[in-house]
């Protein structure tokens, strides 16, 4: 019995609203990949099937939220992460 995820990534193309992305999808799951976050030509080569293990790389189990995502990355914004601040008081009466 297997105790972790082994992904089958095949490599796919999909469409939505028009546009048309090749990413690495999983047999198993269906998860998408972010080919903008990830090296698709390493994770799932053309014509072949692999089960390389990826970290920290954002997963999708839509197309619309892949879409949404991939645009982010053209936002000035996305570089700019929001991160905690160390003695930060919450203001009186919240």
């Amino acid at each position: 019995m297997a105790l972790s995820w082994e992904p089958r990534w095949v490599r796919v193309k999909v469409k939505c609203g028009g546009i048309e992305v090749t990413t690495c999808k999983d047999l198993s799951t269906n998860l998408l990949l972010c080919p903008l976050c990830v090296d698709i030509n390493k994770v799932c080569p053309e014509g072949k099937e692999t089960n390389i293990s990826v970290e920290d790389v954002p997963t999708f189990f839509t197309v619309e939220d892949l879409i949404n995502h991939m645009k982010t990355h053209g936002s000035h914004r996305y570089s700019k992460k929001i991160k905690p601040v160390k003695g930060f008081e919450r203001p009186e009466g919240s």
